[in-house]
């Protein structure tokens, strides 16, 4: 367990890891076109930005071979060089009229994909989408809870900041469809930034490095939440799905509240999660999966089925207290609520600094 001297001295090493350049944008997906025809490089810059995908544009194979990284569109008057190089060819990209040179060179060059624009403009980005979607490495943490009033999103934020003082880019999404805001629970002045409200009208296009950028952040914790309280909410799945793939991109743990389970957008948020958990009561654990037991001591009665309890996680007077003053963050300063959040094991070790 991290003592608070520890916590402070991890959060120092994360920011001189930013300040040396590891910084969101560096981990962002990318893709590289290959090409000199300003027709093929606008329209594939086009649909990459609407994938949230960079797009670098390399004059020449040397170029790629000096920083490729992410899938390699070669454009059908530079496609010719793919077959000998030694970086892979991904998509060979071309007009409709480049059709049978292109076609007859993916004859011959190993897992290439044909794009003929604009009638494949949809399947690219959807092919770079996808891509980006599973490149991310930030861990996904997804806490639901089995009944009303655990303290789900209470924990979710605190695990979050967990996180952030480990050395990790934390971030926590409120995704409760019931959510009333989770400002009013762990800070009584909200710092400045989006919220879902502003999302929405956004239509979730912001890149990594931009959400990082731009949603608020609490001691460096970043938090997004509904910024007023409105009752429920719907959220559209391919704004969950992007800002999802976008935020996994940019921060190294993502600490998600998805309020009462079932959650109506479970398919949509399975391609992210990395780890589920439940919060419970004694009398409401779940037959399966990792359970967390909120508000309790111990365990009372030996549940049904085969769930793993990784512990309990008991009401902390300072939380309380924390709370009510709207410094939720200071309850970090018990070593006892550190021992109860470091017992839980849901904390993914630090990277190794290269």
């Amino acid at each position: 367990m991290l003592t608070e001297l520890e916590y402070g001295q991890a959060a120092q090493n994360r920011s001189s890891r930013l300040a040396a350049g590891d910084r969101p944008e560096q981990n962002e997906p990318s893709c590289t076109i290959v090409s000199n025809d300003p027709q093929i490089i606008e329209r594939c810059a086009a649909i990459a930005v609407g994938a949230a995908v960079r797009i670098k544009h390399c004059a020449d194979v040397q170029q790629v071979l000096a920083d490729g990284s992410g899938p390699v569109l070669w454009g059908s008057d530079m496609a010719a060089l793919a077959e000998h190089a030694s970086v892979a060819a991904d998509v060979l990209v071309g007009l409709e009229q480049d059709a049978a040179s292109l076609w007859s060179l993916a004859s011959r060059t190993p897992k290439a994909r044909v794009a003929l624009l604009p009638a494949a403009s949809q399947w690219l980005g959807e092919y770079l989408g996808l891509w980006a979607m599973r490149a991310g490495h930030g861990h996904t943490l997804a806490l639901n809870a089995s009944a009303g009033g655990l303290g789900n999103t209470t924990l979710a934020a605190l695990l979050a900041h967990a996180g952030t003082l480990s050395g990790l880019r934390s971030i926590m999404i409120d995704l409760d469809q019931h959510s009333q805001g989770a400002w009013p629970l762990i800070c009584a002045t909200p710092p400045t930034g989006v919220g879902w409200e502003e999302l929405q009208q956004s239509g979730g296009t912001l890149a990594a490095h931009q959400l990082a950028e731009t949603l608020p952040q609490l001691r460096e914790t970043s938090i997004l939440t509904w910024s007023q309280a409105t009752g429920a909410h719907k959220l559209e799945d391919q704004l969950v799905i992007r800002l999802l793939a976008a935020v996994r991109q940019g921060f190294d743990l993502v600490v998600l509240d998805t309020g009462r389970a079932p959650h109506p957008q479970r398919q949509a948020l399975s391609q992210f999660i990395d780890r589920n958990v439940a919060t419970a009561s004694s009398l409401t654990i779940p037959s399966s999966g990792e359970v967390v037991l909120c508000g309790e001591q111990k365990l009372r009665n030996a549940p049904a089925g085969f769930p793993e309890i990784l512990g309990v996680f008991p009401e902390h007077a300072r939380i309380i207290k924390c709370a009510e003053r709207g410094v939720l963050f200071d309850s970090f300063k018990s070593r006892a609520l550190r021992q109860h959040l470091s017992n839980l094991c849901l904390i993914p070790q630090v990277p190794e600094q290269r």
